[in-house]
């Protein structure tokens, strides 16, 4: 049975095809290094042809010079040196109809190692940005046969015909050599003695980095030289808004800018359908609780089920904002001119541009944040980014965020600019960030001590983002979040009013007393009373009484269940019948003791400094284990960063007390 490979780099559309041709339905998505392996099926015509063929897919690659495990996997394939595969009858390069800049790289690197004897696919040739090249006048000047199509849309007869009509019966090898630095060799999947393969030249990385760059140049003059139309007036277009936006002093500053209006509109925009919900919430909650008669089952359901559920969706409207406003940047091409703004302040700390991407995706989840390290080249250099991901604010923290700030720090105007909520949520992402990237020149001082690694990216052409593309993201972001409080944080709460309600103290230790006063007595005595109580000196220092503990403990599954975990504890201790949210029975809680206020402005960024550091997240830790493949490094990051967070608590309660 004849193979043939499937090249070209990340969201290419290879593996779209590769499904489409074998059936198969092998894992697709949108970063960097999701496919680690290889993979080989037939193609789904072998049912009517004699001539039996294999496709294999492969890592994407952005040159034939590996820069991690995934790249070297392919690379090694093309050596004949994988393991599953040691020899094939042909590549098939996957061409990007839409970012052209890479995959034109890819394909011109491998038109000159195997002497012209390679085939051309043009994919996602109905996408707009396809339409601004000529990709039948670029086929013709590679000289090599090709077809235009799309994974989706395309002709998929046609490209199997293709595919048959242009697999020959020898085995492929390189004609010429690949020049490989040090580093490439480093990264090594099949255990292969690199400078014993004929294939492979190994040099200095002044000589491995002008091998990958010819071939870049090449794919920029060839793409310019077939641009027509509204393609040829972007690249100018782009060129001359690069000289703002890249200049070595402006561009920090439009860099400063954005995000802070990114923080600044996640306030502004959504304080209404926040407003709307949480009257929603509550007008359910009543309703609800009139049809079920006094007593537990009505307490479990308003108390524990309506109101820890809805305690987490009213932040449903920050979360899809800072997500459709994140998609807005990304289609527009910016994020990848992020990715050199930040390639020297990354640089000072040890690391490269292309840690921007995973610092990027930090911001979303850093489940997928981590995962996007592979792309690092560096493995000292990955293990330093990897560590302090999660230190980067992820949208799990953001419902703590606007809980904290919009309850206890005044909407005010600073400078007739600037909203002072806003400052304080864009002061708290910066904090981690700047955090993140202390920590990681420790580590690369330390533990991952080792120089900062050159890296690659693909400038796209700026364009004007899709709504209808940003939607899309901000509705499946929305629907993940709202599974989640439909699920986990559900049962949780569920667990928490169990938790808060039993055991019950005597009847006599209830005589006499005031409604206050019994529901403040019940939420003592209880199991999860009694597990804050436990840890109460040890969390006293940084301003906090037991019921904060209770919410911490139940936040190391997940940060945002602090929220819906408050929410449970406080409707069972408020007894103000015109307070219906949260943040009024935060700002009602007395300490019995003093008579003062429990939250005040240094308990409320005694709680934020902890939550920007604390490791909360027991999905995080079991991707770091599955990445690292080492406990170890499990108990190195859940220790370091408790140990930051309360300490970065402690520190800012007793200045600001």
């Amino acid at each position: 049975m004849k193979k043939v490979l499937v090249i070209g780099p990340p969201n290419s559309g290879k593996t779209a095809l590769f499904n489409v041709l074998s059936g198969s339905n092998r894992k697709v998505a949108n970063y960097y290094g999701i496919t680690v392996d290889t993979a080989l099926a037939g193609l789904k015509s072998n049912k009517e042809n004699e001539k039996q063929i294999t496709i294999v897919d492969l890592p994407g690659i952005y040159s034939l010079v590996p820069s991690s495990i995934d790249e070297s996997v392919t690379v090694s394939t093309i050596l004949g040196k994988n393991n599953q595969v040691s020899e094939y009858s042909e590549i098939f390069v996957v061409v990007d109809a839409s970012r052209m800049d890479s995959s034109l790289s890819v394909a011109l690197g491998l038109k000159e190692l195997f002497e012209d004897k390679i085939r051309i696919i043009f994919n996602k040739s109905d996408l707009a940005q396809a339409k601004h090249f000529d990709l039948e006048g670029i086929g013709k000047n590679l000289g090599v046969p090709f077809i235009i199509t799309s994974a989706y849309k395309g002709d998929i007869k046609a490209l199997d015909k293709f595919i048959r009509d242009n697999t020959g019966d020898e085995s492929l090898l390189p004609k010429k050599k690949i020049i490989f630095n040090e580093d490439a060799i480093e990264y090594n999947p099949f255990n292969i003695a690199f400078n014993e393969v004929g294939s492979v030249d190994i040099s200095n990385e002044v000589n491995s980095l002008n091998f990958i760059e010819k071939f870049q140049r090449q794919a920029r003059d060839l793409k310019a030289s077939y641009a027509v139309g509204e393609g040829k007036d972007k690249i100018v277009l782009s060129n001359k808004i690069d000289n703002f936006v890249l200049h070595p002093y402006l561009g920090g500053f439009i860099f400063l800018a954005i995000f802070y209006m990114i923080f600044h509109s996640i306030y502004t925009f959504s304080t209404p359908f926040m407003d709307f919900i949480d009257g929603s919430v509550g007008s359910f909650g009543e309703y609800i609780g009139a049809l079920i008669p006094e007593g537990q089952l009505n307490s479990f359901i308003v108390d524990g089920v309506i109101a820890g559920v809805g305690g987490v969706i009213i932040f449903l409207p920050q979360i899809v904002i800072l997500f459709f406003l994140l998609s807005l940047l990304e289609q527009s091409g910016y994020i990848s001119r992020a990715s050199i703004i930040t390639d020297k302040l990354m640089s000072v700390f040890g690391l490269n541009g292309k840690a921007f991407l995973p610092f990027m995706s930090g911001f979303a989840c850093s489940v997928p944040a981590i995962m996007a390290t592979r792309t690092i080249a560096d493995k000292r250099e990955r293990m330093a980014t990897l560590m302090v991901i999660p230190l980067i604010t992820c949208s799990a923290r953001l419902p703590v965020y606007v809980l904290l700030i919009g309850t206890f720090i005044p909407s005010t105007t600073i400078f007739g600019i600037f909203n002072s909520q806003a400052l304080a949520f864009f002061f708290l992402y910066f904090l981690g960030s700047i955090t993140a990237l202390i920590i990681a020149k420790i580590f690369r001082l330390s533990f991952f001590k080792g120089k900062t690694q050159s890296f690659i990216i693909e400038l796209p052409l700026y364009q004007l983002p899709s709504l209808k593309i940003a939607f899309k993201a901000m509705y499946l972001k929305g629907k993940v979040f709202l599974k989640k409080a439909g699920t986990i944080i559900l049962v949780l709460s569920m667990v928490i009013w169990v938790l808060s309600t039993f055991p019950k103290p005597a009847p006599e230790q209830l005589e006499g007393k005031t409604d206050a006063e019994v529901a403040a007595i019940s939420l003592e005595y209880s199991t999860i009373g009694r597990m804050g109580k436990t840890i109460e000196p040890v969390i006293a220092p940084l301003g906090y009484n037991w019921k904060m503990g209770v919410g911490i403990i139940v936040a190391m599954g997940a940060r945002e269940l602090f929220v819906s975990t408050l929410g449970t504890i406080y409707a069972l201790g408020d007894v103000d019948e015109e307070s219906d949210s949260l943040k009024d029975r935060m700002k009602s809680e007395i300490n019995p003791e003093t008579g003062l206020p429990v939250y005040n402005i240094a308990v409320a960024w005694s709680l934020l400094v902890f939550f920007a550091f604390a490791m909360q997240c027991i999905s995080t830790l079991g991707i770091v284990k599955r990445e690292t493949d080492s406990w170890k490094y499990v108990a190195y990051m859940f220790g370091y960063m408790t140990l930051l967070a309360y300490g970065g608590a402690f520190v800012t309660y007793r200045l600001l007390i």
